[in-house]
């Protein structure tokens, strides 16, 4: 008996899941819908609120789409893909980038229903609110290295981030290192030119140069996994130790310690030994996780106790909602749709994919936001499969949620266990014993139960480039620059020896110990003490004191000495104004903040005794024949006169020769 042709194919998708088609991605799925129903003009809207702007060239846009290397590696398929107007862009290792006419997309998806094709993942700066030098660097005690000559030279930083705009600016200004991301120091992986797009690479840059001003500092633009792939490369060949990335990517992983982002991150800590400093994420507010609730049986997620809805705070322009479930990998999956509604329940936007056993568990929404039509609010439906006890996350990138869950709110990569991921806390609150962190630093622990953060550093900061610096942006930049600090300080330290280091510094804020709020506190440089005087760096220079000069005036006692034991001034050879130094009167027995008090004990020679030597010296000063010093003068001036005249030298001669 014949099968029918839909018959077999179910069959061969029961028997042989390889067969089930690989449809694309969520985010890549939106655009091309979007295009088909709207046209070009709107799918660009969406496309760049999806955190994946499109290429233009030519009066044409290309979409972006990711395949593995082994793909783009076969034979024939450059002919696939020029057959469709197409083009490889760039390739990396493991990935590669193609750039396809947004007006082919449709076709090009349906003549490769055997691949999986993806458009590059969702990415944001983390920055918030916002000749400059960052406040962190003194609440930090990083000023305490710098003064003692220790400013990151001979180490190599890279920010490697998503645009440089406005970095010739800072470089004229001198906010950034000379030869900072010049044409030796930089890589613009996107193939977009390293100055266009965002400023936040070279407001990120400025703290890390505001921390180790004397660093070697690379900029490195990245655009998706490809470039992201390529810039760690970059790293290992060019000796860079220290790498800071202050972008969050969603969609990619369930946010644990999988996934092609954070792969990256893991092989280059790993196999290459960076240390990468990483933004913990803005998205304590605008995160959401929990397991699957419908007590009605309604096939909608319940946000809350009975309720299906969940309201979007907020007047960004473009609306973007993010929503995947645990469920990686090859096997069967839930079927799970996202829709947002306006103030009077109309469906604005939606994803419903079909999610199969080849399928990422993903579903993404993006529009412009209308005040009219606002409050927006979010819904989860189940379109299929058995949703009981699944684990479910969603992500804004710029709208607040009405039931926000602050813990594991960490977007990838700092999720990846080779990331050293830096939260928020606010400059101007820094010094309080337990400050709050900031209301939107994303918190731990990972989706998979690991501690996270890492540490917490300030923001909220002064840069050229922003003014006022908000963001985990800007905190994971400052702990950058002090692991350089603490690199050149210790070149053989490792990425491991590093973090530990830092963790161990750092000062225990919220509950005691380590927790996923704080990490393991806020970020403190070790109080070193340079010139081995006793005064910590810091406290030398709250003194104004030198910190590579133990003895600053040079009066014989150290500037420890002078501040903590005899209270004298270590800027003042004399404190009290009685022409004989400090260390002398010290030595004198006398007082050094007492201008009554000086020696006029007639050791002229100061050796202990008023002998014949002393007399001698005293009788050549009055003949004109011998000068004395200040401190002599004050041991010849016997009668406290403030000068050295006959009836001084009388009186020592009685004591030396013994007579009256």
């Amino acid at each position: 008996m014949a099968i029918p042709y839909g018959r077999l194919i179910l069959l061969g998708s029961l028997f042989f899941p390889a067969m089930v088609q690989a449809a694309p991605d969520a985010v890549l799925e939106q655009i091309r819908q979007q295009y088909a129903v709207y046209g070009p003009a709107v799918a660009r809207g969406v496309a760049a609120g999806l955190g994946v702007p499109l290429r233009e060239a030519g009066r044409r846009s290309f979409v972006p789409v990711i395949v593995a290397r082994r793909v783009a590696d076969r034979a024939g398929f450059p002919g696939r893909l020029a057959a469709y107007g197409g083009q490889l862009a760039s390739m990396s290792r493991s990935y590669a980038r193609l750039l396809v006419p947004l007006e082919r997309l449709d076709g090009f998806v349906g003549a490769f229903p055997d691949e999986r094709l993806r458009a590059p993942y969702p990415v944001l700066p983390q920055f918030g609110l916002g000749t400059a030098v960052s406040e962190s660097v003194a609440l930090t005690a990083a000023d305490g290295y710098q003064a003692g000559n220790l400013d990151g030279t001979g180490t190599k930083v890279a920010v490697i981030d998503l645009g440089f705009a406005r970095l010739g600016n800072a470089q004229a200004a001198g906010e950034l290192p000379p030869a900072a991301c010049d044409a030796s120091h930089s890589q613009d992986f996107t193939g977009t030119g390293l100055t266009t797009g965002t400023k936040h690479g070279t407001g990120v840059a400025e703290h890390v140069a505001d921390m180790a001003p004397g660093v070697e500092l690379y900029c490195l633009k990245v655009g998706d996994a490809v470039d992201l792939q390529n810039a760690a490369d970059y790293l290992r060949t060019h000796g860079i130790g220290i790498a800071n990335h202050s972008d969050a990517w969603v969609l990619a992983s369930y946010y644990d310690d999988t996934g092609a982002i954070n792969g990256v991150v893991n092989d280059s800590r790993d196999n290459d030994g960076v240390f990468w400093a990483v933004s913990a994420g803005n998205a304590a507010l605008r995160h959401w996780r929990g397991t699957w609730t419908d007590t009605d049986n309604d096939k909608l997620l319940e946000f809350a106790p009975g309720d299906e809805l969940m309201a979007l705070s907020g007047t960004a322009g473009t609306v973007a909602v993010f929503l995947n479930w645990d469920e990686y990998g090859v096997g069967n999956k839930t079927n799970l749709d996202l829709f947002v509604e306006n103030k009077s329940g109309v469906t604005v936007a939606s994803s419903t994919i079909a999610q199969n056993s080849l399928t990422d568990p993903a579903e993404a929404v993006s529009f412009t936001y209308q005040a009219g039509e606002a409050p927006y609010s979010v819904k989860v439906s189940r379109a299929g499969g058995n949703a009981s006890g699944l684990d479910i996350t969603l992500f804004s990138f710029n709208h607040n949620f009405e039931y926000p869950v602050a813990g594991a709110s960490l977007m990838d990569p700092a999720n990846a266990h080779g990331a050293f991921a830096v939260g928020a806390v606010l400059q101007s609150v820094w010094l309080q014993a337990n400050p709050p962190v900031r209301s939107y630093s994303s918190q731990g622990p990972t989706t998979d139960g690991r501690m996270k953060p890492d540490l917490v550093a300030p923001d909220g900061t002064a840069s050229l480039t922003y003014g006022v610096s908000s963001g985990t942006s800007f905190s994971a930049p400052t702990l950058a620059g002090a692991a350089a600090l603490l690199l050149q300080e210790d070149p053989s330290q490792t990425a491991a020896i590093l973090a530990g280091r830092l963790r161990a510094e750092a000062i225990d804020a919220g509950m005691a110990g380590p927790d996923t709020v704080y990490g393991a506190g806020k970020l403190q440089m070790p109080l070193i003490d340079s010139d081995s005087d006793g005064l910590s760096n810091v406290a030398e220079i709250q003194l104004g004191t030198s910190a590579l000069d133990p003895d600053t005036d040079a009066d014989g006692l150290t500037d420890f000495e002078e501040d903590q034991v005899y209270l004298t001034s270590p800027l003042a050879a004399d404190t009290d104004g009685d022409a004989v130094p400090d260390g002398d009167e010290v030595f004198a027995g006398t007082d050094p903040n007492d201008a009554t008090s000086f020696p006029g004990d007639g050791d002229l020679t100061q050796d202990g005794a008023v002998d014949v030597r002393d007399l001698l010296l005293g009788l050549r000063y009055l003949q004109g024949l011998a000068t004395l010093t200040t401190t002599q003068q004050a041991h010849a001036d016997v009668t406290r006169d403030d000068t050295v005249n006959l009836g001084d030298v009388l009186l020592i001669q009685g004591a030396a020769l013994g007579s009256p």
